[in-house]
């Protein structure tokens, strides 16, 4: 494996969030049990998803798993997702046994999924939609919120890069019916690995609760009525996410900030980063450049790879990817597959530095 000077990110890991994690591991409550888990789950809805409820998990894709198991989506039923997405997000959908719908991006200037396309791919198995805020800039959630409406679906925003970001001053993640966030290591806040499902509605929460963990409850613990799953989150990863929680603030506008870094400082006019409208403001999980073409991008990611700064491609469209590939056949989705192609991720991450940021731009002029 490459050893990279500069990583694409690394998480901010202090003593501060070590000293939590042994008071837990001091206490012996160490299982999803733990009172740590609960601590965690409040600090995260009160200061980051915005909403009444979070229920802490063992991955993201975990936490769309369980949404999509709590609104009875199955066999038979579809969901429209954007094609332009990292695959767990398509994968919940086929674990439950639903059909996922793609929908293209916006525009070259919008890679989140185009809201206009949406109604023309609903039908009478339609049960939801699932925006996905990709890279930390928000979807159009007014649109879609009003297409769910009218059709009476549900929406459940993968808000897995985007804690933070608010959409025309509301926080990215309290806009639907259920959102799920990750908490994997290159996520703002992180437990290693980790993900929370969160919503406003206290019989959802109450569903994914015992779905989550096999539906123990108090007065029968060996009785289950429900078929539950082991998707929880332990009390030792639980006490670094509620340390993470209190510095939230100082790792958001950071990622900011480094945005602000790469915007002054590249200046090669073949080169572009999106910059969101007025009425939002992203969290720049990762800033991304768009190149004049997919050449381009090679070369600029080759010189930075030679210089061991490491860089990501954007995603591989879904309908693309060998594995739905049959799926999709004969389906276009020129947008994505336009970002895909010259789009590439940089380094963020709250130890890199000005002249770091700096010296990766130099090899766009």
């Amino acid at each position: 494996m490459t050893k990279f000077n500069i990583p694409i990110s690394k998480p901010n890991l202090t003593k501060k969030d070590f000293l939590e994690i042994k008071k837990c591991f001091d206490s012996s409550w160490i299982s999803s049990k733990s009172p740590w888990v609960e601590k965690f789950e409040k600090s995260f809805a009160k200061k980051i998803s915005g909403t009444k409820y979070s229920v802490a998990v063992n991955s993201g894709t975990s936490a769309l798993f369980l949404a999509l198991k709590a609104l009875e989506i199955g066999p038979g039923d579809e969901v429209i997702l954007p094609t332009l997405t990292m695959i767990a997000t398509v994968n919940a959908i086929t674990w439950v046994g639903a059909k996922p719908i793609l929908v293209d991006s916006v525009s070259k200037n919008d890679w989140n999924m185009n809201p206009n396309k949406i109604e023309e791919k609903i039908t009478s198995k339609t049960k939801a939609i699932l925006p996905v805020h990709i890279y930390g800039y928000p979807c159009n959630m007014n649109e879609i919120n009003k297409i769910a409406k009218k059709h009476k679906l549900y929406v459940i925003e993968d808000a897995a890069e985007a804690m933070g970001a608010l959409y025309k001053g509301k926080i990215t993640g309290s806009l639907s019916d259920i959102s799920c966030f990750s908490l994997y290591s290159n996520k703002i806040i992180t437990t290693g690995n980790g993900g929370m499902v969160c919503t406003n509605n206290q019989n959802i929460y109450k569903l994914i609760k015992k779905l989550s963990f096999f539906d123990f409850n108090e007065k029968t613990h060996f009785k289950h009525n429900l078929i539950g799953y082991n998707l929880v989150l332990s009390g030792l990863q639980a006490a670094l996410g509620y340390s993470q929680v209190k510095k939230f603030d100082r790792l958001l506008n950071k990622r900011r900030q480094v945005f602000e870094w790469y915007r002054k400082n590249l200046k090669n006019k073949h080169v572009s980063l999106i910059i969101p409208s007025k009425e939002d403001s992203p969290n720049y999980w990762f800033p991304a450049v768009i190149t004049k073409d997919k050449k381009t991008k090679e070369i600029i990611a080759k010189k930075l790879f030679n210089d061991k700064i490491e860089t990501r491609d954007f995603f591989l469209p879904i309908h693309l990817q060998p594995v739905y590939k049959r799926d999709f056949q004969g389906e276009k989705y020129p947008i994505s597959e336009y970002f895909f192609e010259r789009g590439l991720l940089l380094p963020s991450c709250f130890d890199l530095s000005l002249s770091q940021v700096t010296q990766i731009c130099k090899f766009f002029n």
